[in-house]
């Protein structure tokens, strides 16, 4: 039995759809299961990222878990630690955990060293794990060029291969079909082409035919500047140092473990915009 967390989101939506159709049997986990899609062969669930008896329960039976990050909150990462530790009350055997490119616990990218807390967590409770680590998503710098019409970070002239969700899923799905092939390994995915900001800058010009320029600002520049949208401390720092991780080179780099696992390239951002 696989179990998939984060179903309610784009992700685990995604990998449900890949699995149901090939006919997998699925136990879909949600906080809330009323707005769970309906899939073939699928139980739906309750359980949050709490270790209680109602997701021991939901987890009973689940050999392999496919364990989306909790939602970005200030005690996520004690979130995660319980419903680890619920898997392990559970039985589970193998948790395949969607973490983050270059997961590090000095890494620049302030999240990225939740995302290392909880693999060194899963491995120190004796769980077979697959890593997954995506780079930061392609639709992410889609939206902000589509919806703000300009790039405004303190990411130098640092380079990005973003990877599009839908590869991510394909890529959870493949492995879930054949977990024992990836057993205690990492994967990193990025997209097939890097970028920088300009770069990216110059395509969405050309795309949406108006100028998106790319404005290049000091740390204390991005600080202010985010402070249009009412948000706490870490949550600053978090956005902020998504852009110096890119400035320090720490997402940049292609994988080949997208066309290795799926057999053809990950996605373009320039692709993507072509099949909007």
């Amino acid at each position: 039995m696989i179990g998939i967390t984060g179903v309610t989101g784009h992700i685990g939506n995604l990998v449900a759809q890949h699995l149901t159709s090939q006919d997998f049997p699925l136990r879909l986990l949600a906080r809330s299961p009323q707005w769970v899609a309906h899939f073939p062969k699928a139980t739906v669930m309750q359980a949050s990222y709490e270790n209680t008896p109602a997701t021991v329960q939901a987890l009973t039976g689940v050999e392999t878990l496919f364990m989306v990050s909790a939602k970005e909150h200030p005690q996520r990462l004690q979130q995660h630690f319980a419903m680890i530790d619920a898997a392990k009350q559970a039985g589970v055997k193998h948790i395949v955990y969607l973490s983050f490119y270059h997961a590090a616990l000095d890494a620049t990218f302030t999240l990225a060293r939740d995302y290392k807390r909880t693999e060194d967590y899963i491995i120190a409770h004796g769980f077979d794990y697959t890593f997954v680590r995506d780079n930061f998503y392609g639709e992410f710098f889609v939206d902000l060029a589509t919806q703000y019409h300009e790039f405004r970070a303190p990411a130098g002239n640092g380079k990005i291969a973003p990877i599009f969700q839908a590869d991510v899923a394909a890529v959870v799905a493949k492995i879930l079909t054949n977990v024992s092939a990836y057993r205690n390994q990492i994967v990193n995915l990025t997209g097939s082409k890097e970028y920088t900001l300009a770069d990216m800058s110059n395509i969405f010009t050309n795309y949406l035919n108006t100028t998106v320029p790319y404005i290049d600002e000091t740390v204390a520049e991005a600080y202010q500047s985010r402070q249009a949208w009412p948000a706490e401390q870490w949550e600053y720092d978090s956005w902020v140092s998504t852009y110096t991780s890119i400035a320090n080179g720490e997402n940049a780099g292609i994988s080949p473990d997208v066309q290795r696992i799926l057999g053809r390239p990950a996605m373009t951002i320039e692709a993507y915009l072509q099949q909007r």
